[in-house]
């Protein structure tokens, strides 16, 4: 069985952090339990809890590191959660982990990283006083690491807030030519920050947003209709919607609450 809790951030992170979270694995009879991450925009920084936090990646045919940072995802993940794990994982908004670290979202898409690689051996200790300190003191101390480090850094390019804003609002459906009108930027200097910040064009981070929102919608609404779906969403058409649906999730839209079951909540959106 799979927990996770969630926590706020210090409001002075609120603009790049979403949450921190506790995620832990439960399996009555040990061994594992398949997990399906379906794609997503937001990056996370993950540090194991205990040793027994064991995480295969079948896509990359390997174990993750005690910490790590994954994500974004524009593709579908397999892996396998042991049981044991407990994990404390920092959920970050898009283009959030670039703010206060500054290193580019495109180096983590579609996968995996060591966080020692871009932190250094700073991140032991981090992760140390993670271990030694009560849950409340954990939140406080990772509020302030991340203060520090966002304090450190110069500001990002506030259009690239602006066109992320703009494509959340409109719900995926806005052109990258009224992008540019709105922000001001041309299409070239929006998908060079936004690969930066965000680790996806702004065409594919637009598609997620849309996917995302459609599958927030049908969680929510049990008693709908396809053809609401398209409306709502701004497809072409029934067809366009199924064929979309299909890519990103792996399965037809009738079937999605077939397979839910595998498909986990632990770093997804």
């Amino acid at each position: 069985m799979l927990h996770v809790y969630a926590f706020n951030a210090h409001p002075m992170l609120r603009h790049c952090v979403d949450s921190y979270q506790i995620v832990s694995v439960f399996h009555p009879e040990g061994g594992y339990i398949e997990n399906t991450r379906l794609p997503q925009v937001n990056q996370s920084l993950v540090f194991a809890l205990v040793e027994s936090s064991r995480i295969y990646e079948k896509t990359q045919a390997a174990f993750t590191t005690p910490h790590f940072i994954t994500g974004p995802n524009d593709e579908i993940c397999h892996c396998r959660l042991y049981s044991g794990l407990k994990n404390m994982v920092i959920k970050f908004k898009p283009g959030g982990f670039y703010k206060i670290f500054r290193f580019p979202a495109m180096d983590f898409t579609n996968k995996s990283r060591d966080a020692v690689e871009f932190l250094g051996k700073e991140i032991h200790d981090v992760r140390r006083q993670i271990l030694e300190t009560p849950l409340s003191r954990k939140i406080e101390f990772l509020d302030n690491w991340l203060i520090k480090n966002l304090l450190a850094q110069k500001k990002t390019n506030g259009r690239i807030d602006e066109a992320i804003q703009l494509i959340e609002r409109f719900k995926g459906n806005i052109t990258l030519t009224e992008l540019e009108k709105a922000t001001y930027t041309t299409k070239r200097t929006l998908e060079r920050h936004f690969l930066e910040q965000v680790g996806l064009n702004p065409k594919t981070f637009s598609r997620l947003i849309r996917f995302q929102g459609v599958i927030r919608f049908m969680e929510a609404n049990m008693n709908f209709k396809w053809s609401q779906l398209v409306e709502l969403f701004g497809y072409y058409d029934q067809s366009h919607f199924i064929r979309e649906f299909k890519s990103l999730a792996g399965s037809l839209p009738h079937d999605y609450f077939s397979i839910k079951p595998g498909i986990g909540k632990f770093l997804q959106a």
